[in-house]
């Protein structure tokens, strides 16, 4: 019987995404497990530091020419199977697929599968992209990005799962995939951030958060910053007067507290952040404070009364719950990078949460001292940003 655990070995990124916008049907069949296996190519051929003979090149194509095929059928069974069988090479416990064999095999793979990527069929695409994903090399990201441009909502969840797989694989020793490469994937990922499916949003920052994390190159871990707080920030522009969906409050949250987790991580062995990067950090934790202060001072995040029954009072509190989570890492973000001779010393998650008309009144007052006017705490330094950078109307 299908069950849950066959969507385990998929990125979190899409799998979270697939399953609350009622694709798990879909994806159950695209990345449940194999009833059958396919020979293997022999290990020397996957593990080759030297460039493959033409001998061995043909025994890749023998192996992978028969499963595109398969890759390609309208059974659902078969066409799992070829995926699984397909990237089982690049999967093997405690073997290092070695850079010949990747590019001789992406050789192989990557018309047929980029072709494959912009199937009508969801099923077809998204075991494309699974199978681009593992590639760890332009192919793949390729194959990947066809995903990003679909009309069907589910292929572009799961190619942004796909390309979160692909970071960090494309991040490991036997990477073959040039930085630039991993920095385009993200300009083009921050790009879904304005998808109007609230599912893809969240597949995407999920991504970005996940290039963040596994990033080695300085100019790919500054894009997929960039990519990431500018996308969000723009989207937080946009809520006014009304609670964003669900998945959108969740891609907030995420961004904030990610990006907070990263700035207090030991940075030893990472790259540091541009002077640009920073500046959008800024700029994203800030907006998203001045999100909720909107929300507040219209009343779509109304107050506890006296008058409230019980369950309305639940109610008001639970829907407060992201909302402070949100300001809460956004503040700290800001307070981490603040100079210590003129901390930031606010309590916005507790003023949020606590749902009082005092306490929202002390969070908006506090909210315009730190990010509005001539004298806010962000226009001098180390952030320096316009007076009228943040709108809390």
């Amino acid at each position: 019987m299908t069950t849950l655990s066959t969507l385990t070995n998929f990125p979190a990124i899409a799998r979270q995404s697939l399953l609350r916008s009622g694709l798990l049907a879909l994806a159950l069949f695209a990345f449940s497990a194999p009833l059958v296996r396919a020979q293997d190519i022999p290990a020397e051929v996957v593990t080759s530091a030297i460039p493959l003979s033409a001998a061995q090149k043909e025994t890749v194509t023998a192996f992978a020419t028969p499963l595109l095929e398969s890759l390609k059928s309208d059974d659902a069974n078969k066409v799992r199977d070829a995926r699984q069988a397909l990237v089982r090479p690049l999967q093997k416990a405690g073997v290092v697929v070695g850079v010949p064999f990747r590019q001789a095999y992406s050789q192989v793979l990557g018309q047929p599968l980029a072709a494959l990527a912009e199937d009508k069929r969801p099923l077809n695409a998204i075991n494309a992209m699974r199978v681009g994903a593992e590639l760890a090399t332009a192919e793949g990201f390729d194959i990947i990005e066809k995903g990003f441009k679909s009309p069907l909502v589910a292929v572009r969840v799961a190619a942004a799962g796909a390309a979160s797989r692909a970071f960090v694989i494309a991040n490991g020793a036997s990477s073959a995939v040039v930085p630039k490469r991993l920095v385009d994937a993200c300009v083009l990922l921050g790009k879904m951030l304005a998808d109007p499916d609230q599912s893809v949003v969240d597949a995407a920052a999920r991504a970005l958060v996940k290039a963040i994390e596994t990033a080695r190159p300085a100019e790919v871990r500054n894009q997929a910053v960039v990519a990431l707080c500018r996308g969000i920030s723009a989207r937080a522009a946009q809520v006014k007067g009304t609670v964003p969906e669900p998945q959108i409050l969740d891609a907030f949250r995420r961004t904030a507290l990610s990006l907070r987790e990263d700035l207090t991580k030991v940075q030893n062995d990472r790259p540091n952040l541009s002077a640009e990067a920073s500046r959008n950090i800024q700029e994203v934790s800030g907006d998203l404070i001045a999100m909720v202060a909107r929300l507040i001072s219209s009343n779509a995040l109304p107050p506890t009364k006296q008058a409230d029954g019980a369950e309305e009072r639940k109610q008001k509190i639970a829907a407060r719950d992201i909302p402070s989570q949100i300001v809460g890492a956004s503040e700290q973000i800001l307070s981490l990078i603040a100079d210590k001779t003129e901390p930031i010393r606010t309590n916005f998650a507790e003023q949020v949460r606590a749902a009082s008309n005092d306490s929202d009144a002390r969070f908006l007052n506090e909210a315009k001292d730190l990010l509005v006017g001539p004298k806010a705490r962000t226009t001098r330094a180390p952030f320096n940003l316009p007076a009228d950078r943040f709108d809390l109307k």
